[in-house]
């Protein structure tokens, strides 16, 4: 029986030798002496209890549960903060039963295959991907301490859960990604784990993500004191609760290279797909089957994603008794509806589409007031010129939702030139900027399959344009984003649509 001494009590695990490789049962008899605390921490694993002797009770996410209560087992569900009191003068002793999950590395991930490596490039694309692919479903839901980097060191992603001892001391630092655990180097690439004491006494461990035979980056975690500090409030983290650390660690870097996976084997399916429409015609009629239903996905994401929030905004104006701009905004949203809905064509005339994006700006401009300023520079006579049906909105609706965040006032620029054969639409706002690194990464991103909003878009114009068409996204003028796309210009035939009107003031 091995005993590991903490500065509350000790632990006698019931196994001489714990390897973490083989994670299977961790047992223990956990010892707290007496009137002594056990400082909050997370559990990385879920953990059974049984009390044996003494009185105490524990804090389980804040909740207080009662431990002195004779043949009663407890269950601490793994992510839970949790931290434990003895009331008495005699040890409080109970059993600790944890089970991780065994995560490991096949050998072929971590060593090259005899295949070819990725460019750099092509690894900040399959690291990217993996982390905007794992985080709504799994890396969001994490109740636990992670910052993820690429293959030079760089952070890309970080979670907002760090350990209050590591908030206390470090938290501008970890704010500007600047905490000495975040700026240490570590020589990359690697292909085994690795670990780092900070100078507050806090080990983080680091895990390679490796995906056939290139280095992506790595993740790091823990956040934990593995010996006896003289600091009041630190807890010592027992082994098994290391092991769980580490286990966690590994199993956010399987979720990683398994979607990287994914991601290639869509990409050589879109490859494929591509190459049989070159050689049979029923591949053709098929391809555009599926673009005309995923152009219709794409119009219901949009769509019921802002019909939610226009709702919300209009119940909200109803009950302050805003009758008239109500009725103003049912008829945007009417206008809205009925064109996406009634349109059963992938081209329209270019003074529809406006009018598409018109009713969607009023909407913006109802909401915000006076502290959204919009200009507009047309240069051309929209009744002329023939589009692809609904692509200027969802451009809008992106630069609304993700590039204006907290600013009070909001300017917005839209503008439309003749530039020889093509049709140059520009949109500009003075919101969050990104660097032009960060923009020619976004860009990369967009013309492959990730699932935000520019990516769908993009995909439309190809649908409708091939490769004649081009989305460039730069920093602004304004500390904002701009983003300029230009179509080959098409006429509208003699039949075509009615001519637009005078524009009406916004």
């Amino acid at each position: 029986m091995k005993r590991q001494y903490t500065d509350w009590g000790y632990i006698d695990w019931l196994e001489e030798d714990m390897d973490e490789s083989k994670a299977a049962l961790n047992v223990g008899i956990v010892s707290i002496a007496p009137h002594a605390h056990m400082n909050p921490h997370i559990h990385f694993t879920e953990q059974v209890i049984y009390t044996l002797q003494g009185t105490g009770y524990s804090l389980v996410n804040g909740a207080k549960v009662d431990m002195s209560l004779p043949s009663v087992i407890l269950h601490w569900e793994a992510g839970v903060i949790h931290e434990m009191y003895n009331m008495g003068d005699t040890e409080f002793k109970h059993l600790m039963i944890s089970c991780p999950d065994a995560v490991g590395f096949d050998s072929a991930v971590l060593e090259d295959a005899g295949g070819q490596k990725m460019s750099e490039e092509k690894a900040e694309e399959y690291l990217h991907a993996a982390v905007n692919g794992t985080c709504e479903q799994f890396l969001d839901t994490l109740h636990y301490s992670y910052v993820i980097f690429n293959a030079v060191g760089k952070p890309v992603k970080r979670t907002r859960v760090f350990p209050e001892f590591c908030c206390h001391h470090c938290v501008d630092d970890i704010s500007a990604s600047a905490a000495a655990c975040m700026c240490h180097y570590v020589e990359c690439p690697f292909t085994g784990e690795k670990s780092y004491e900070c100078p507050h006494g806090v080990t983080v461990f680091y895990v390679p993500v490796i995906f056939r035979g290139t280095f992506l980056g790595y993740v790091q975690g823990g956040y934990v004191h593995v010996h006896s500090v003289p600091k009041e409030g630190v807890y010592v983290m027992p082994q098994s609760s290391i092991h769980g650390a580490k286990i966690l660690l590994r199993r956010i870097v399987k979720a990683m290279v398994d979607y990287c996976e994914v991601y290639q084997f869509k990409n050589q399916l879109m490859q494929q797909e591509l190459m049989l429409a070159d050689t049979r015609e029923y591949q053709e009629v098929l391809i555009a089957n599926l673009r005309n239903a995923e152009n219709t996905m794409t119009d219901l994401k949009i769509n019921n994603h802002f019909l939610f929030n226009t709702l919300n905004q209009m119940a909200s104006m109803a009950l302050a008794g805003g009758m008239v701009s109500l009725y103003q905004s049912i008829l945007d949203l009417s206008c809205l509806f009925s064109y996406a809905v009634r349109n059963n064509s992938s081209t329209v005339t270019l003074s529809k589409e406006f009018e598409y994006l018109h009713s969607y700006i009023k909407l913006q401009k109802l909401r915000y007031g006076e502290r959204l300023q919009l200009t507009y520079a047309i240069e051309t006579e929209m009744y002329k010129w023939e589009v692809p049906f609904n692509f200027l909105m969802p451009l809008a609706e992106n630069a609304f939702t993700h590039g204006f965040f907290q600013e009070e006032n909001k300017l917005f620029f839209f503008g439309i030139k003749e530039k020889g054969r093509f049709l140059q639409f520009t949109m500009e706002n003075n919101g969050a900027s990104l660097s032009k690194a960060d923009c020619e990464r976004v860009m990369r991103e967009m013309k492959g399959s990730a699932a935000h909003g520019l990516s769908m878009i993009y995909r439309k114009l190809q649908s409708a344009c091939g490769g004649d068409f081009s989305i460039v996204l730069t920093p602004g003028k304004h500390n904002g984003m701009r983003v300029v796309v230009s179509l080959p210009a098409k006429k509208v035939d003699d039949k075509g649509e009615e001519v637009y009107g005078p524009r009406r003031n916004l």
